[in-house]
């Protein structure tokens, strides 16, 4: 992987951070509120169901963070409890032929609007040529040392992505040291409610900690169970849960153990590796 794909970015290029509210990204804007990384254009999608605890981290760090002097723009990208159950725009369902939909909630929900702002932000339209020249702005993404991985370059030519956490050597547990040390609010890993990549840990979690949000994760599962807009040709049945049964009425608790037994308390990285979402 290319050297330049590790470094914080060139003086003088438009710096923009893709915020996800989660762990790492929420580091990083910090840094740069607080000048120990070059200032930033803070981007974040809001995509109307993500659970509480993300909520409030989100308007806790932008008040902070434009008290701060740091730019933030939070943008209202739709509503994935509706939208997300959609021909072309849906979740990827897990399905009962074994296999999932193709993702691409993380495109129209985060990646195409945070592409677009930019644009605007660059002085050109968002929607339409000609797009801003190469090298245009850097945008930062929260990827740290453990999922090395999920570093990708970006697919067009106006914007580079840069890693500001890998460069810092940092890990996800540095990242929550970092921000209790500093007697900061910590956030949990964002993502939807309904977010079909969620571990049985992840879903006890939610269901023990926040049961109206596990509620409507069950109904929304429900209610889609056999959604012809957002199935396949060879899908008969949709579900939320990774073992293609009910969420509802999943054995969460036998999956948790078998995850814990087989992995200890570091689990792999599952499901989205776009290093837009959770991040």
């Amino acid at each position: 992987m290319s050297d330049y794909l590790f470094v914080v970015g060139d003086p003088g290029i438009p710096r923009f951070l893709s915020w996800g509210c989660g762990l790492q990204s929420t580091v990083i804007g910090e840094m740069s509120a607080r000048g120990e990384l070059p200032r930033c254009t803070v981007l974040t999608a809001d995509l109307g169901w993500e659970r509480q605890r993300t909520v409030e981290i989100r308007e806790w760090y932008a008040a902070r963070w434009q008290e701060m002097e740091l730019d933030v723009h939070v943008l209202k990208t739709g509503d994935i409890q509706v939208q997300g159950a959609e021909e072309h725009v849906h979740i990827p369902f897990w399905t009962n032929f074994g296999g999932m939909l193709r993702r691409q909630c993380t495109r129209e929900f985060k990646i195409r609007p945070i592409r677009r702002k930019i644009r605007e932000l660059l002085g050109y339209d968002p929607s339409r040529p000609p797009a801003p020249p190469p090298g245009s702005a850097i945008t930062w993404l929260g990827i740290t040392i453990d999922e090395w991985m999920r570093a990708k370059e970006s697919r067009v030519l106006y914007v580079e992505n840069r890693f500001p956490l890998l460069a810092l050597k940092m890990d996800r547990a540095d990242c929550g040291a970092w921000l209790a040390d500093r007697g900061l609010p910590v956030p949990i890993k964002s993502a939807c409610v309904c977010c079909p990549y969620r571990r049985a840990s992840e879903w006890l979690e939610m269901r023990e900690q926040a049961a109206d949000e596990f509620e409507g994760a069950c109904e929304f599962d429900e209610k889609n169970r056999e959604n012809t807009l957002a199935r396949n040709a060879e899908a008969d049945e949709l579900y939320v849960w990774q073992g293609y049964e009910p969420l509802r009425t999943a054995d969460l608790e036998a999956v948790a153990k078998r995850e814990k037994r087989i992995y200890g308390t570091q689990l792999p990285m599952f499901g989205c590796e776009s290093g837009y979402c959770g991040v």
